[in-house]
């Protein structure tokens, strides 16, 4: 057992030392690992200082920048917003002053006198195109409505003193004519290239680029040609600024208005003077329709009482006319029965009437005519109107202001006829009625005769007291108790 052990022993103290030796050898490893390991651990951790420090300093440093790149950005806003209000303010200020030279070149055409619509109009046109055409280029647009002012300037300066150019102009507001124009302040005078036609522009719209043109009443020949030769010399000059030469203008002769009265207006006037010539030759007529006087009438009934048959048949005969036709009647029938006499003269009186009221219906038809005639008139120009506003369109004035001028005219000129006419007609209705009531009085006269004769004859029949019977007849046979 102690071999064993002796054999065992030296071993296991071998073993042992052996593990010690080995243990110890870890432990050495062990601690120079952790040594390296906290050295390695304390550059590690002077590295992390170190690198955290660098990261401080670049943290403070980035803040830094930071904080100056904010105040650069609030000033940048800033300035941002101060150029954004003075972008504005300039848009507004380019807004206006387009908007001025807008209104300007607008109105430019307004201002100035229609004759120089023909220097200036193309120009100012082209002007404005550019200006819609530029679209976001604001130089553009400005250069081009600036155009507009250069162009006022220019006419300003033109205008200092006169200005006269070559250019056209409708005479009378009608026919296009070529000479040359003469603008001096607000006038503007035109002379015929051969001189044979010289005027004054109007201020009115012709719907053309041409002016009308009037040659004013008064105003020596050839006056306004010379001075626009010559430079100087006398010119009318119309203080109304236009408008008294415009009412010259608009003037009309009373044949110019008849003609724009058309064929219904010739056909009014035409029937008024028929039925005034009716008139003049009623009037003749019933004025010269004799009728005997009262005197005349008596001395024949004065006859007829008397018995005296052939001196009241020979003043019946000196007794012209129907009236003398119905006395002779009443001569020869004065002795016949009442019934008889009464119808002679009814008859006679028959033939008066018509005779002084011939034509007289027609004055009345006349009257009643006339207004529907310058109806017909007025509806037809209405036509002719809207025709012409279809083919023209409504902005050529002149193309449907005839038509205007008939329809008018016509109820003018329906009215000026049917209104004496109507008077004309009952003054004649009167007169003729006067007239046929002093021919009535001629045949009541002779009834009344016959009146006076039974009265005569029953005096001489009568007996020296009356019967009951003649009390109880006829009161005018009774005798007069005085």
């Amino acid at each position: 057992m102690r071999p064993v052990l002796r054999f065992i022993l030296p071993l296991a103290i071998a073993g042992t030392v052996s593990a010690q030796t080995a243990a110890e050898q870890q432990l050495a490893e062990a601690r120079k690992e952790l040594k390296d390991t906290q050295a390695e651990y304390t550059a590690m951790r002077t590295a992390f200082f170190r690198e955290i420090n660098t990261l401080d300093d670049r943290a403070l440093e980035l803040d830094r920048e930071l904080r100056a790149l904010e105040r650069e950005a609030e000033r940048r806003t800033s300035k941002r917003q101060s150029l954004l209000r003075e972008i504005e303010g300039r848009e507004g200020e380019f807004n206006y002053a387009v908007g001025v030279l807008n209104n300007y070149g607008g109105a430019l055409l307004t201002r100035i006198h229609p004759a120089e619509n023909q220097l200036y109009k193309d120009r100012l046109d082209d002007a404005a195109a550019k200006a819609a055409a530029a679209g976001d280029d604001y130089a553009a647009e400005l250069g081009s409505r600036l155009e507009a002012a250069k162009i006022g300037l220019e006419r300003l300066s033109a205008v200092t003193g006169g200005h006269r150019f070559e250019g056209k102009g409708l005479r009378n507001g009608s026919e296009s004519i070529e000479g040359e124009l003469l603008v001096l302040g607000p006038a503007v005078y035109l002379s015929e290239k051969d001189g044979k036609f010289e005027g004054v522009a109007t201020f009115a719209s012709t719907g053309t680029e041409l002016p009308t043109v009037v040659a004013l009443t008064g105003v020596s020949d050839g006056s306004i040609t010379s001075a626009i030769e010559s430079g100087s010399g006398s010119l009318p000059l119309d203080a109304s600024m236009g408008k008294a030469i415009e009412a010259q203008a608009a003037e009309e002769t009373i044949a110019e208005t008849i003609e724009k009265g058309g064929i219904v207006g010739h056909a009014i006037l035409l029937l008024g003077l028929v039925a005034i010539g009716l008139t003049v030759f009623k009037v003749l007529e019933i004025s010269r329709f004799p009728v005997p006087s009262r005197r005349v009438i008596n001395e024949i009934i004065d006859d007829l009482l008397a018995d005296r048959r052939d001196e009241a048949a020979k003043r019946a005969a000196k007794v012209k006319g129907m009236a003398g036709e119905m006395a002779r009647a009443g001569v020869s029938n004065f002795y016949e029965k009442r019934r008889i006499l009464e119808e002679a003269l009814f008859e006679k009186l028959v033939a008066v009437k018509p005779k002084l009221e011939r034509f007289l219906p027609f004055l009345g038809l006349t009257a009643a005519a006339a207004p529907l005639m310058g109806l017909l008139g007025t509806v037809l120009g209405i036509i002719k109107t809207f025709k012409a506003m279809a083919l023209y369109g409504s902005s050529n004035q002149k193309a449907f202001t005839q038509g205007i001028s008939e329809a008018l005219i016509t109820t003018a000129e329906g009215l000026v006829v049917a209104i004496p006419v109507l008077v004309l007609h009952g003054l004649m209705r009167s007169l003729a009625k006067g007239k046929f009531s002093e021919v009535e009085g001629v045949a009541i006269s002779l009834m009344n005769g016959t009146t006076e004769m039974e009265k005569k004859d029953f005096k001489a029949s009568k007996p020296s007291k009356p019967s009951e019977d003649d009390e109880d007849g006829d009161p005018e046979l009774v005798p007069n108790p005085a």
